[in-house]
This record gives structure tokens, sequence and C-alpha cells, in this order.
């Protein structure tokens, strides 16, 4: 199967955001061999949502949406505001967990990476505080959306570990990041040409690019160096067995509101 077959990922009908997606619809193979699909309505992808419109938003609550995680830096908010920052919407919980990419949070300022995989490695590597808080605030009941600018990288990220916890394969992990590719190819192209002109240089095209060979060295690298995605939510993270264990059947769908 092509990789475009293997993601079942979606965009949602909303006319202010072109990558808002659920995790829904991936198979999956838990830990006593049981075999499944992930649940929709539980967890949503996406980037930015400062252009969302009144009935993308009405959209968004009646999907379910009880609880958006913004995860740019103090920089991005700056510029870009949220359509869900605390009080704009109600009964939508807002929380800001900033996410360092070494590009969009710090206004691609510095030496600019020689490849995703290595903002992803250090974001794995360097960012297991943030990433706890983060997992924190995923588990919860209702469906929850996390968000970077883009929806690419560190969207990517979290995505990947959410979905290799629930025991859907490499394959399935790696179509889901680069339909990001599919949908957002063109504005990524322009953000480049963009960020080319505003620093005076030439920015590299893999920047700008969900390129599948990118997370296939990122999950090869937390196999390699952690023994894989749960061991290292557990070991490095600092997940205690019992959140991931909800997190998982959350997107599994074995576990209930009520449950959880």
């Amino acid at each position: 199967m092509t990789q475009q077959e293997l993601c079942t990922s979606q965009p949602l009908p909303l006319r202010g955001a072109r990558n808002v997606r659920d995790l829904g619809g991936y198979p999956f193979v838990d830990e006593r061999g049981q075999h499944g699909v992930t649940a929709s309505h539980v967890y949503l992808r996406s980037g930015a949502l400062g252009g969302l419109k009144r009935g993308d938003i009405a959209y968004l609550e009646a999907y379910g949406l009880v609880r958006v995680i913004d995860m740019r830096s103090n920089f991005e908010l700056g510029i870009w505001r949220d359509a869900f920052q605390t009080g704009r919407v109600p009964h939508i919980d807002y929380v800001h967990i900033p996410l360092m990419d070494q590009l969009n949070s710090n206004g691609f300022q510095g030496l600019l990476p020689e490849s995703m995989f290595h903002v992803y490695r250090d974001i794995v590597d360097n960012d297991a505080d943030s990433l706890r808080v983060l997992f924190d605030a995923l588990d919860g009941g209702g469906c929850t959306l996390f968000h970077c600018r883009v929806g690419k990288d560190r969207t990517g990220v979290i995505a990947m570990l959410l979905l290799g916890l629930a025991g859907v394969d490499e394959e399935h992990i790696v179509a889901d990041y680069a339909a990001t590719q599919r949908y957002m190819g063109r504005g990524l192209r322009a953000q480049r040409i963009i960020v080319s002109i505003l620093l005076r240089k030439r920015v590299p095209r893999c920047l700008f690019e969900a390129n599948p060979h990118e997370m296939e060295r990122t999950l090869a690298h937390i196999h390699a160096t952690y023994g894989g995605i749960r061991r290292y939510l557990e070991e490095v993270v600092g997940c205690s067995a019992e959140r991931l264990d909800c997190i998982a059947g959350r997107l599994r769908g074995t576990i209930s509101e009520d449950e959880g």
C-alpha cells in the first residue's frame, strides 16, 4: 500500500485551518496481541488555529473538543494569537505548554538544523520535562487537540508518540506524518520563500517538508536508544504506567470517559 492509502487521517472541513486531523482510524495491536482501530474524537493534531471562523469553532465544539494544547513558544504567541486562548471560548480548556523546535519557536534565529531528524531527536532527547507536562494534559476526557504553528514538527512528534503508544505500526505512523506534505505542501513552500527573504539566505528545503525518512529515522533512534516508545515515555519522560495505560486505552477506544 502507498503512504496515501495507509493514512486514514483526512483534514476536518474547517475554513480557517487546513491540517486539523483526527488520530482515529489506524490499525493497532495491543500488548496482548489484540487487534483494533484507533478511536476518533479523542485526539486531534493541528497547526495554528488563529484563522478559525465562528463556524469552525462551532464545528469543533460539536465534534467534542474540550481541550486545546498549544505547543508554540511565547515568541510565536506574541505574533499569532490562538482562537482558544484563555477565556475566549467557553467550555474549551486552553493549555499552553511550549515545546522548542529550533525553528518556528525562535523565529529561525541561530544555526539552522541539518535535517528535521535533528530537530525531532533533540525534542526526544532534551525536552523530557515539557513532554511529561504535555502527556499529563493529554490524559483527560473528551476530545483533545494539540498543535504547533504548522502542524508538522512538534505536532508530528507528539502524534508519533501517541500512535506508537497505542500500538500503531511504524508504516502508519510515518504515513500520518507524511500526510502534512500532501495537505500543506504549497503553504510550506511559500513559507520557505518568505523565510529565505527575511533571513537573506537560502533556507534548506528539508526544513519545509514532511519527508517520511525524517520520521523513520526518529523512530529508529527511539528504539535503538530507549528500547521503544512505551519505555521511553515511562523511563525518560517519567509518565506513570497508569497514565500511559489510560491514554493508550482512550486512543484504542477501550477506556470510556467514565473509566478514565
